[in-house]
């Protein structure tokens, strides 16, 4: 097992006995927050997208409605990493993460709505839509980075799909910005 996989299985025996208990306790990996659903993502299809991309080439990565932190102490292991999210809980459950996995110098948490946020100088945001995000959408005209759209629900309307990416059941599809991938496809030189 690599340096990665070693520190990927530590991030998933963390949060799958933090799911564990919240089972016992007749709940389980998700809530309703003041602005919307959190349902968790699934710690191995994430660690799989990240690979596969790969993360590493993002400076800076966002997620935005973080919920408790996974996805984005995820991301901590490939680059820089902040999470936002409105809900204190959550934001506190991930704080607490980040500290016990020793993820604070790559990973951080602001605990806000994250359309109050400027989140524009990240080249990578990675969202978990639990209703459509048109809002979100406005905010990146011009933007220059990827959007990571975990899930096949609510695709965005502007925004252009340039990569799709699938392990079992779930799903993580790349978008830019249109004006962005037409001046990448005038500069690319195919061979006849």
């Amino acid at each position: 097992m690599g340096h990665g996989e070693e520190h990927f299985a530590r991030i998933a025996r963390y949060y799958q006995k933090r799911y564990s208990a919240l089972e016992q306790e007749g709940g389980g990996p998700y809530r309703f927050t003041a602005l919307g659903a959190w349902a968790a993502s699934m710690a191995p299809q994430v660690f799989h997208f990240f690979q596969s991309i790969p993360l590493s080439r993002f400076k800076l990565f966002v997620d935005l409605g973080s919920g408790d932190g996974l996805v984005a102490c995820l991301a901590g292991l490939f680059t820089r990493s902040v999470g936002i999210e409105v809900d204190e809980r959550l934001c506190r459950e991930s704080l607490r993460a980040a500290r016990c996995l020793g993820m604070q110098q790559r990973t951080q948490f602001i605990c806000a709505d994250y359309l109050t946020q400027n989140f524009r100088q990240a080249d990578c945001l990675y969202v978990y839509p639990d209703k459509p995000f048109y809002a979100l959408e406005a905010m990146l005209d011009g933007w220059e980075g990827t959007l990571l759209a975990y899930g096949p629900h609510f695709p965005p309307k502007t925004l252009v799909p340039v990569q799709r990416l699938q392990s079992g059941t779930e799903r993580l599809v790349l978008y830019r910005s249109p004006s962005l991938t037409h001046a990448i496809a005038r500069t690319t030189v195919t061979e006849p």
